[in-house]
């Protein structure tokens, strides 16, 4: 099995955390694009690392709320287990500089799945996270009661809900500009004539 190069946005110490009641509803996170990324996977969170119980559908919402791209997570170990998520590959999508994108999932009020959340209250902000430089995580999202849908309302679990999550391509390494590039095939020339001059006067 071919596993992405690409890497999970936000990971998270689940024991630092709690975990979450099941509904038939959607639930996700809000976040801001700081730097444009490009999403190549969607997840969803896999607590024990055994399977999942329910097939959950994924997806992200532009900050007009159109959705950009969804897919069906599979129960069970079909899709591959990328450390804490379970992730399916989609034709990849840019996301440029902008607040208000939401990750969100349909979840089930029969479903065994837990979720990681931040609990709300005096517990709040227990829920450590590591979040890609690129993005910034703003709130944990729900919606009412019904299908797959975009979860729009802020939770008082405000770390939460994992559940639903995506992968972005790695972040590019710089190259070279034209003109570094040139003063370098300058130098090795120079370097060059000169090791052949001193041969030259040595034999």
């Amino acid at each position: 099995m071919t596993f992405t190069a690409s890497a999970s946005v936000i990971t998270f110490n689940p024991a630092m955390g709690g975990t979450a009641a099941n509904g038939d509803q959607s639930v996700g996170w809000q976040f801001n694009v700081l730097s444009p990324l490009t999403v190549t996977d969607l997840e969803w969170y896999d607590a024990a690392g055994t399977g999942l119980n329910r097939a959950h559908t994924v997806g992200i919402w532009s900050p007009a709320g159109t959705l950009l791209t969804s897919i069906l997570i599979p129960s069970g170990v079909a899709a591959p287990l990328d450390g804490m998520f379970r992730f399916v590959s989609i034709a990849p999508i840019n996301l440029p500089v902008g607040n208000g994108y939401i990750v969100g999932g349909q979840n089930f009020a029969a479903s065994m799945d837990l979720m990681a959340c931040g609990s709300g209250g005096p517990c709040d902000g227990l829920l450590v996270q590591t979040v890609d430089p690129r993005l910034a995580f703003v709130n944990a999202t729900f919606s009412n009661p019904g299908g797959f849908t975009e979860p729009t309302f802020f939770s008082i679990a405000h770390e939460g809900f994992f559940g639903p999550s995506f992968l972005a391509a790695p972040i590019p390494v710089p190259v070279p500009e034209s003109s570094s590039m040139v003063l370098l095939a300058i130098s090795l020339t120079v370097a060059g004539s000169a090791m052949r001059y001193r041969k030259q006067r040595t034999t």
